[in-house]
């Protein structure tokens, strides 16, 4: 009995002369192999919506398929602790407690039967973007895969639908099937600045050549678009990018920035040009004057809030709101969206709804803002700078005065983004889940500890590195594909 119990506290201790790098590798074993694609698969499809080139697709429900299934697998493939852990990331919590609010709201929504449909297949794609990216092995290497499906996805999206769509009516059509100008500008918006930042961490030449390219097309996206809330978030998201950068860097991507904001200023369409003239120069348009106009609309928005502070109207419900309004007045018109995520979020869920959507942003925002300095470099131990996730984030925030875009999908897999590159940056020491007694590996001579400090911060030693710009490298270099630790 006292030599088993001898064995069994020899097994809770560290392998003799693995170190760090031995408990870090008995960590990320525990990690399904499959988690980065899943994830990808998951982006491309949820976040992107590159499905949507092809309207017969929809009638599968690719994202709702995907969703069950792929996470679905990830969670039955995922140790309890590792997904436990994620249900304990801050932004994973508020999301889950807004749509819960929103289910409540149901029984007092206008018309529940679209409440209803609101919340329950839409969240449940949104939940799965949102924690899947925390099921896969928080290393630089997962990180970097999981950005490049965001910004190639989208480029190769804008890039087929531009090159067989047609702009007419504020919305482009593709293959029989029309989307919002509006949505595709905030996307290409938005996954623009994560290029920018792969341009920075990208080490292969091709990998980097890729990044420059798609995020030229995405630019050009955005003008191609017309969209001011679009152009919008483009810049007031450049600009907290350079903000956010440091050294050198700054400068070379402000000269970046300025030289491609010119070349596509002259190859912009004219009418896009017209309505950003307009915009500076303060020119009164419809959007002041009409009853459906974006100033008008707001100002109705304050009344609904008055008449429902506490639950609002129902997600999804505003255009129902509105057509109430003009029944109201005996007019006749059109049941207006939004066009403002916070009076979308607030006249919908009603005050606390509101409260918890400028909350999510604000989370977000912050965790950005630390991630543009917490990476470091492996070899010289130099802070790496990363801006593209705080500038990504207030960009949507810019974008979301103009547009409905509180449950928009993409918003949820920035958050999950931002949620993931938090861990592997090390900054959730505390919340992660304990080193589980597994089989014992040798050590691996010279093996360096990569990524997400705080699961080896159990060790004896107390030593805590930094997070490195290495991680878990695969022999093929894909994601998922088992390797071995390179510093």
């Amino acid at each position: 009995m006292r030599s088993t119990a001898s064995q069994r506290k020899s097994d809770e201790r560290p392998f003799p002369g693995s170190g760090l790098a031995g408990y870090a590798e008995e960590f990320y074993r525990r990690f399904e192999v499959r988690a980065p694609m899943i994830t990808m698969a998951l982006i491309l499809i949820v976040a992107v919506r590159i499905h949507e080139l092809v309207p017969l697709l929809s009638k599968i429900r690719p994202a709702f398929v995907l969703s069950v299934l792929g996470f679905g697998y990830l969670v039955s493939r995922t140790p309890v602790d590792i997904w436990r852990s994620a249900f304990r990331e801050p932004l994973v919590k508020l999301v889950i407690v807004f749509y819960v609010w929103a289910m409540l709201g149901v029984p007092f929504a206008l018309y529940p039967g679209l409440a209803v449909d609101s919340v329950t297949t839409p969240v449940l794609s949104q939940l799965a973007v949102l924690m899947a990216p925390l099921l896969c092995a928080p290393t630089e290497d997962n990180l970097r895969w999981l950005q490049r499906a965001y910004v190639h996805g989208m480029a190769a999206h804008m890039l087929v639908a531009f090159a067989g769509g047609v702009m007419e009516g504020g919305r482009l059509y593709t293959f029989g099937g029309g989307l919002d100008s509006n949505d595709y500008s905030a996307m290409a918006a938005l996954t623009f600045l994560l290029g920018a930042g792969l341009l920075q961490t990208e080490k292969k030449g091709l990998w980097r050549v890729l990044a420059f390219v798609s995020a030229a097309i995405l630019a050009l996206g955005v003008v191609k678009n017309g969209s001011r809330g679009g152009t919008l978030a483009l810049v007031f998201g450049a600009m907290v990018f350079l903000i956010a950068s440091r050294g050198s860097r700054r400068f070379v991507y402000a000269i970046l920035f300025v030289v491609g904001g010119v070349l596509v200023w002259n190859v912009s369409p004219y009418k896009f040009r017209k309505r950003m003239i307009d915009l500076v120069s303060g020119t009164e348009d419809y959007n002041y004057t009409a009853y459906s106009g974006r100033k008008q609309v707001w100002a109705r928005a304050n009344i609904y809030i008055q008449r429902h502070p506490a639950m609002g109207v129902g997600i999804a419900n505003f255009p129902i709101m509105e057509g109430q309004y003009l029944e109201e007045h005996g007019k006749v018109g059109k049941w207006s969206a939004a066009h403002n995520a916070y009076y979308q979020a607030t006249v919908e869920l009603g005050l606390p709804g509101g409260l918890m959507f400028i909350s999510m942003l604000l989370i977000a925002i912050y965790k950005g803002w630390r991630l543009r300095r917490a990476f470091r470099d492996s070899a010289s131990g130099e802070r790496l700078n990363r801006p593209e996730y705080v500038a990504a984030i207030t960009a949507f925030a810019m974008s979301s005065m103009f547009l409905s875009h509180a449950y928009f999908y993409l918003l949820y897999g920035l958050l999950g983004l931002i949620a993931f590159a938090w861990r592997v940056a090390g900054m959730d020491r505390g919340a992660a889940p304990p080193i589980m007694s597994t089989p014992q590996l040798q050590p691996v001579p010279g093996a360096q500890p990569v990524a997400a400090p705080q699961y080896v911060a159990a060790l004896p030693s107390g030593r805590r590195p930094a997070a490195t710009a290495g991680g878990w490298r695969s022999r093929a270099g894909w994601p998922g594909h088992r390797g071995r630790f390179t510093s």
